[in-house]
């Protein structure tokens, strides 16, 4: 719940940037993700605490949207089949 919420911060801060409903779905959804399945491990990593596991949640949930957003312009800007064609040699 606390990775939804983390979520919901991260896209109102980031409302400008997002032009459709779907794009704010889409945050929302990968924010919310990242932060089930990554608190854990973070705060395994971390040794943090369980009674603060909520936190790690909240600020995974709040900048995993921003993540995913930015790994995706990324590759989006990347011409990955020029890259593919100088590796072959075509």
């Amino acid at each position: 719940m606390a990775g939804f919420i983390g979520a919901m911060v991260g896209a109102w801060a980031q409302r400008k940037e997002m032009r459709t409903r779907f794009e704010f779905a889409a945050f929302m959804g990968t924010g919310a993700a990242c932060a089930y399945f990554l608190t854990g491990l973070v705060a395994g990593y971390f040794s943090i605490e369980p009674a603060n596991a909520g936190a790690v949640g909240f600020l995974l949930g709040a900048f995993g949207g921003s993540m995913i957003a930015a790994i995706v312009r990324a590759i989006q800007a990347a011409d990955l089949w020029a890259l593919i064609k100088s590796k072959v040699g075509r």
